[in-house]
């Protein structure tokens, strides 16, 4: 399984000697951190992921000088719940936050005060902190970004916004959503600290990229933790006339609009990660670049791409919650390594930490550090990973996976069993040849849920549709 990273990591221990020293502390030379979270991004999307529609050259070339992950998960199939563990290093269930704050984060839904995230940490040892893009945990004082460690908040707090400037009769902050806006006419409403942002004329892409760069001039002689959390490509599909000329070739709209969205995400990583190389620090910076669940099928049939799993975004299966994932720091990390081995979204943040001496001793992480086992080759220790909304779950633990999700008739549960070395797309339900494994399975999610939280608020979606051909519907996210 890990033959092509143990090979790799091999070469640089032979010809960087710091590679088997501890990681730098920031009493030394600390290093920077920057997450680069992309938006319902499919594993399928890339190009380095097998993706053919849309070459993807710069984030293929942050792979290529780093680690690519294939067994890459989060912990949530929707955007904030899956954030909410990213940031906290924890599974968002401990702090009750289960679901898609959907109409409800104006009301106070956000990460809790008592909750301590990354950038709280990293700022306690000396980090400059910024968030620069989405944020959709909160949108009050106590819930805001500036509450919750970070220095500098630039982007929007609603779960998606507009790319474009959009006609309007005056310059008033505009609701969320724009009412009446059909699919691709949102505005874009951008806040800067605790109120709206100076209006801004160009597409939004490009504009968090210019305050990132801005951000990372304005970090000298301190390090620094950037959250750069494009929105891109969450819906509404909105593109710029250049980058729709380059795919004029893709036939149906949404497909080249979208095609379109992935060309200016990947120019913009790439524009990012040059800015950092000529300003000389991409030597001592780690680049994790995640998505925060699987592409939707709500924007069109084949208008993205999980491929070769099955299922999309809100849904269990592994199209919803196993995500591209890419790992780079020069000179520290092997270089066009592929690691195979599960590991989890909150596995950065207790990376992070350790990396920064900023371990925290009154709270509980999840996460294992990876650093030290990618540069070894080492797999993390065998883990259960679990996914929990209402009376749904999933669990994986090997190569066996476990969902169980009510049916919609109210007839109870269905249990479904697949082996993901020899089905990973999930289509053979083995549940009635196994029934020893589903206990186990069971038995380890009722394990992790005696140590979690009910959620502190509802969801007030249900998405339902049959798991394998010919059963009844079940709710896949509730």
């Amino acid at each position: 399984m890990l033959k092509r990273l143990v090979f790799a990591a091999a070469i640089l221990v032979g010809s960087c000697a710091s590679s088997s020293s501890p990681a730098p502390r920031p009493h030394a030379q600390a290093p920077n951190i920057v997450f680069i979270v992309a938006d319902d991004l499919g594993y399928g999307d890339l190009s380095a992921y097998g993706g053919t529609r849309t070459p993807t050259p710069h984030i293929d070339a942050l792979a290529a000088r780093g680690v690519r992950f294939t067994n890459g998960y989060v912990t949530s199939a929707v955007c904030a719940p899956s954030r909410a563990s990213l940031l906290s290093g924890r599974y968002q269930q401990r702090f009750g936050y289960e679901f898609n704050p959907v109409r409800r984060d104006l009301e106070g839904v956000g990460i809790p005060q008592d909750v301590r995230i990354l950038p709280d940490f990293l700022r306690e040892r000396g980090y400059r902190t910024a968030l620069i893009g989405k944020w959709h945990l909160g949108r009050t004082a106590e819930t805001h970004p500036l509450s919750h460690g970070y220095d500098r908040f630039f982007g929007f707090s609603p779960g998606a916004t507009g790319y474009m400037l959009a006609p309007a009769e005056d310059d008033e902050w505009l609701p969320d959503p724009v009412p009446g806006a059909p699919q691709g006419f949102f505005a874009m409403r951008l806040e800067e600290g605790r109120g709206p942002a100076t209006p801004r004329e160009g597409y939004l892409t490009d504009i968090l990229t210019d305050e990132a760069i801005a951000f990372v001039d304005s970090s000298r002689g301190a390090p620094f933790f950037l959250t750069l959390a494009y929105n891109a490509p969450h819906s509404p599909l909105q593109a710029t006339s250049p980058y729709l000329q380059r795919v004029a070739h893709i036939e149906g709209q949404s497909e080249r609009i979208y095609a379109a969205m992935l060309l200016a995400l990947d120019d913009n990583v790439g524009r990012f990660v040059s800015a950092l190389q000529a300003r000389g620090l991409l030597q001592n910076t780690l680049i994790v670049f995640i998505s925060d669940n699987g592409c939707p099928n709500y924007i069109g049939p084949g208008v993205c791409s999980n491929a070769p799993f099955r299922g999309f975004k809100a849904m269990y299966l592994e199209g919803g919650v196993r995500v591209p994932m890419i790992a780079s720091w020069p000179g520290r990390l092997p270089e066009g390594a592929v690691y195979d081995a599960p590991i989890v979204s909150f596995d950065w943040t207790r990376s992070a930490l350790a990396l920064a001496g900023a371990e925290p001793v009154a709270q509980t992480l999840d996460g294992v550090d990876i650093i030290p086992m990618l540069v070894s080759g080492a797999a993390p220790p065998e883990r259960a990973i679990v996914w929990r909304t209402g009376p749904n779950y999933a669990l994986r633990r090997g190569d066996w996976k476990l969902i169980v999700a009510e049916r919609t008739d109210g007839q109870g549960l269905l249990t479904y069993l697949f082996n993901l070395r020899d089905d990973p797309a999930e289509t053979r339900n083995v549940a009635h040849d196994h029934p020893e494994i589903v206990r186990r399975l069971t038995a380890d999610f009722e394990t992790w849920n005696a140590q979690m939280r009910t959620p502190t608020f509802e969801s007030e979606r249900r998405l339902s549709a049959p798991l394998n051909r010919g059963d009844p519907p079940v709710n896949l996210y509730n």
